[in-house]
């Protein structure tokens, strides 16, 4: 136990370069299989970084030669205490998932409610304009998402739903868990419910959303699971020309988290909740010339979400598991002990402005449309750690600084009879840095 002790206090990390950390084990279990916070690894899991590791052992000089005069040799010389690369890594891999993807979840968040809300506004107005049938359904132009209504049933009240679905990437170049990426990739499905009235011109309603997240992490070799619950109220104006509308909510979210453990490749559980706030406004245009229709656009969405802290609990290593009886690791000692990693809170925010411009076509019981809007936005990056040496990566893949993007997509809404109304749409969003998305969606609405 002395010795244990001994060596305890006087072993300290080695980390020569940060480069040999991608080699062939990157994707293995550790050494020893004992996780990362086992409390046998010392003081190199923390900041205190060396360029040279020594032990002292005495005894065990074996024609070696002394390191520095005073029986301290370096300790790859001896398998006296671990100080391998297992666990000598910074950066992503080694962060909480909800430092690296939230504020996308965010964007992603209020793009949906948004999306819904606009459309339903945009049907609500189609629809008075075209004297829909006794049924009361409506029939739009809108390109996001899949969604019917059911208009003026109970004393002037509309009920309406939409569901969304999407696929993203963060495409950041990806080589070991041990270097730097914020590479991800994951889909978002999203419903929304809600009920308005109009008052001549205006129209005022209220609307609850749900949005849930399912990606995989691959920068920690995790995933991500997100459930984002959302209620609010918007209204809307539109004269023969001009059309303004805006909306805002609040809500709450469960964020469940897992990741890797490098040294005993254990899973880390995380779980933690969330609040939201969002709101938007939406200022557009009709321009008509006979059969064709051109509406230009200018929107503002924005939504903050409030991580609280909690945190990771790693696996407790197994005295059966650990591999070597290198002094540290025997079954009876107390190198078991494992330390979780508290996470602290986080908030995050996604902010955008878009122009856009949609043209369509009225060819009776068909009307194609094309969808293009800009966006300039303001997303918090990600937040992991920095890295304490260098890993041979000259480009050090720094957080995607999310800034500008193109959305396109395009579509056809059609009507047989007076019963059956539908559509089909495909999209996707360009030159958002390191990302890239694409949604399908269709709609039909059946009348009797």
């Amino acid at each position: 136990m002395m010795k244990l002790q001994r060596i305890l206090t006087v072993a300290l990390a080695a980390v020569f370069s940060l480069g040999v950390f991608g080699y062939s084990t990157a994707n293995a279990a550790g050494t020893y299989k004992i996780s990362c916070k086992n409390d046998a690894y010392g003081m190199h899991l923390g900041s205190d970084y060396t360029q040279i590791a020594y032990v002292y052992n005495a005894a065990s000089v074996q024609g070696v030669g002394v390191a520095n005069g005073a029986n301290e040799y370096l300790i790859t010389e001896f398998d006296q205490a671990y100080v391998g690369n297992d666990c000598l890594y910074a950066g992503s891999a080694d962060t909480n998932g909800t430092a690296v993807v939230a504020a996308d979840v965010a964007r992603l968040a209020v793009s949906a409610i948004v999306g819904a809300v606009s459309n339903r506004i945009d049907m609500a107005y189609t629809a008075k304009k075209e004297s829909t049938s006794a049924t009361g359904l409506s029939f739009t132009s809108h390109s996001d998402g899949l969604a019917m209504s059911a208009n003026k049933i109970v004393g002037g009240l509309s009920f309406w739903g939409e569901f969304s679905n999407s696929d993203f990437t963060n495409g950041q170049a990806f080589t070991s868990v041990r270097l730097d990426s914020m590479k991800f990739n994951g889909d978002a499905s999203s419903y929304s419910m809600g009920v308005d009235k109009m008052f001549g011109k205006a129209l005022v309603g209220v609307v609850v959303s749900n949005l849930e997240t399912d990606l995989t992490t691959t920068f920690n070799s995790g995933t991500y699971k997100q459930d984002v619950d959302t209620y609010g109220v918007y209204l809307a104006y539109k004269t023969s020309i001009f059309q303004i509308d805006l909306g805002m909510g609040e809500g709450d979210s469960d964020i469940t988290t897992t990741r890797r453990d490098l040294g005993n490749d254990a899973v880390i559980n995380g779980k933690t909740t969330a609040d939201v706030e969002y709101s938007h406004a939406r200022i557009s245009a009709t321009l008509q010339r006979g059969r064709f229709s051109l509406v230009p656009t200018a929107s503002y969405r924005t939504m903050s979400m409030d991580i609280k802290g909690f945190t990771d609990d790693r696996a407790d290593d197994v005295a059966g598991d650990v591999v070597g009886n290198f002094l540290l690791f025997t079954s009876g000692n107390e190198t078991l002990t494992v330390t979780d990693d508290k996470i602290s809170a986080r908030s995050v925010e996604s902010e955008t402005m878009s122009l856009g411009l949609k043209l369509s076509a009225n060819l009776g019981s068909l009307q194609p449309y094309v969808d293009l809007s800009y966006d300039s936005e303001d997303t918090s990056k990600a937040a992991y750690k920095t890295e304490a040496g260098t890993d041979g990566n000259d480009s050090e893949l720094k957080a995607s600084d999310y800034d500008t993007s193109l959305r396109m997509g395009a579509g056809v809404n059609f009507m047989l009879g007076n019963h059956i109304k539908g559509g089909f749409r495909i999209g996707s969003i360009e030159n958002r840095e390191d990302w890239s998305e694409d949604y399908v969606a269709g709609n039909i609405s059946i009348g009797f």
